[in-house]
């Protein structure tokens, strides 16, 4: 091979280097200027939709036990449900946790 075709490719190597560089640092301070400030927000967000898909599923809970809705059995019935969830939640979080 020649070494004018060698350089060639050097220079090729390098410049594709260069621009994989500068994307990654462009996209590092992407993140750093748009995500991270965000973040606690996008957070409580998911929080939100999670303990409404929580509660939505409690009260299914009891709509199946034949519970109607508005009763003070039916107001025991969501606390009990989501007492025995925390339960569950917390036996599956002690079995799993390192410490």
């Amino acid at each position: 091979m020649s070494t004018k075709f060698l350089e060639v490719v050097r220079r090729i190597h390098h410049n594709v280097e260069v621009a994989l560089w500068a994307t990654l640092f462009a996209f590092v301070m992407y993140l750093f200027v748009f995500w991270l400030p965000r973040l606690p927000e996008i957070q409580a967000q998911n929080a939100r939709i999670r303990v409404s898909e929580i509660n939505a599923e409690n009260a299914s809970v009891c709509e199946k036990l034949n519970v109607k809705h508005g009763t003070e059995k039916y107001n025991e019935c969501l606390l009990f449900v989501g007492e025995f969830r925390v339960k569950v939640q917390q036996r599956a979080y002690d079995e799993v946790s390192p410490w």
